[in-house]
C-alpha cells in the first residue's frame, strides 16, 4: 500500500472508524475497505470523488455506498474469497470497538487487529486468510487473561462506587428528613414543592396545599412539658401521612407548622382532605404514654391553597399561609379556603 508509511500503517484502522463516525457512513466491510484506501491515499481518483461529495456536503446513503464500493473496484474478488474477507473483517471491527476504551495492556492487541484489517483490505489469498485467522485466535487467548483480571478489578470498583451511592443517598435521605417526626423538613419541602409545580404544568394537573398549625401548641407545651410536646409532634406528623395518599408529601416546615402537598388534586379534592383531617383532630382525646393520664384534645387549623396558573412556589404558600390565618382569627379547629 502506498501513501503511509509503516507505523503509519498500524494505526490507520484506528484512524478510518472515527472519520467514517463523522460523515455519517455505517461501519461495515465494504465501507470501511472504500475509506480505508481513502484514508491511505492510494487511490487518486477515490480521494477526489470523496472530497468532492464532503464539500458539496453529499449525504453518504446505502445506495451511494454501494456505488463507490463497486465503482473503485473492491468487489472484483472470487465471491467464496470476498465472503471470507467481509465476515473477518466484520468480526475485526467489532473487537476494535469493544476494546477502543481500554487503555495500556491492549496496545499490542490494537496494534495486531490494524495490521490485520491492513492486510485484508488488500487482495489476498485463502492461505494468508487462514494465517490470520489463527494469529487472532492465538492473540484473543492471550487477552482472556487481562480481561479476568480488568473484569475483577471493575467489580470491585462497582462494588465500591454502590456502597458510595448508598451512603450518599442514605446522608441525603437524612438531610431532608426532620429528625423527630420522621417527616421531610423544610428543605425537602421546598425541593418537593418546585418539582410538583414543573410536574403540574402550571397547574394543569392541579397542585393543592395545605399549611396546617397546631393550635395553642406553646400552652400545651408549657403544661406537659417538652417530652409530652414532642410526643404530640410526632403524633401529629403520623396521623398527617396516614390520612394522606402515597403521592401525597407531608414535611414539618416549623415548630408546630406542617405542610401537605397534594398533586392531581381539585380544590373540592383538598378541601375534603382538609376536613377529614380537622375532624380526626378534633375527635381524638391525648393520654400520656405509658399512663392513664388525659392530655385533652390537640386540635389543628388549616389553610387550602391550589395552584393557579404562573404562579410560583412561593405566592401559593403565601395564599395557603393566609387562609390558615383567616381560620386561626375564626376560632380555630377550622379550615379557610384561599381565594
Amino acid at each position: 500500500m502506498t501513501g503511509c508509511n509503516e507505523n503509519a500503517s498500524k494505526s490507520l484502522a484506528r484512524i478510518v472508524l472515527p472519520l467514517m463516525a463523522r460523515h455519517g457512513v455505517p461501519i461495515t466491510p465494504q465501507n470501511f475497505a472504500v475509506w480505508y484506501s481513502y484514508a491511505a491515499g492510494d487511490n487518486k481518483e477515490l480521494q477526489q470523488t470523496l472530497e468532492s461529495l464532503i464539500d458539496g456536503g453529499e449525504p453518504f446513503t446505502d445506495a451511494r455506498n454501494t456505488a463507490l464500493y463497486e465503482k473503485f473496484g473492491f468487489g472484483r474478488e472470487a465471491r467464496e474469497l470476498k465472503q471470507l474477507r467481509e465476515s473477518l473483517l466484520q468480526v475485526l471491527l467489532a473487537i476494535l470497538q469493544e476494546i477502543a476504551a481500554i487503555k495500556g495492556e491492549t496496545a499490542h492487541y490494537e496494534t495486531f487487529l490494524s495490521d490485520s484489517m491492513d492486510l485484508l483490505t488488500r487482495e489476498v489469498a485463502v492461505e494468508d486468510i487462514k494465517t490470520i485467522v489463527a494469529h487472532i485466535i492465538t492473540e484473543t487467548k492471550a487477552l482472556v487473561a487481562f480481561g479476568k483480571t480488568a473484569q475483577q478489578k471493575i467489580d470491585t470498583i462497582t462494588g465500591e462506587l454502590t456502597t458510595l451511592r448508598r451512603n450518599f443517598e442514605q446522608v441525603r435521605s437524612e438531610a431532608l428528613r426532620d429528625f423527630l417526626t420522621g417527616v421531610g423538613n423544610r428543605k425537602a419541602f421546598d425541593e418537593t414543592l418546585q418539582r410538583m409545580i414543573e410536574e403540574t404544568g402550571e397547574g394543569s394537573r392541579g397542585l393543592c396545599l395545605l399549611s396546617i398549625d397546631i393550635d395553642h401548641f406553646k400552652q400545651f407545651n408549657d403544661l406537659h412539658g417538652h417530652v409530652v410536646g414532642d410526643d404530640v409532634l410526632r403524633f401529629t406528623a403520623q396521623t398527617l401521612k396516614r390520612q394522606v395518599r402515597g403521592g401525597d408529601f407531608v414535611a414539618r416546615i416549623g415548630g408546630e407548622e406542617f405542610a401537605v402537598l397534594l398533586p392531581d388534586t381539585t380544590l373540592e379534592g383538598a378541601r375534603a382532605v382538609a376536613e377529614n383531617i380537622r375532624a380526626f383532630f378534633s375527635a381524638a382525646r391525648l393520654k400520656k404514654a405509658g399512663s392513664e393520664e388525659k392530655l385533652g384534645r390537640v386540635t389543628v387549623s388549616l389553610g387550602v391553597a391550589c395552584l393557579q396558573k404562573g404562579e410560583t412556589g412561593e405566592q401559593l404558600m403565601q395564599r395557603a399561609d393566609k387562609a390558615l390565618y383567616a381560620a386561626k382569627a375564626a376560632g380555630r379547629d377550622c379550615l379557610s379556603v384561599a381565594s
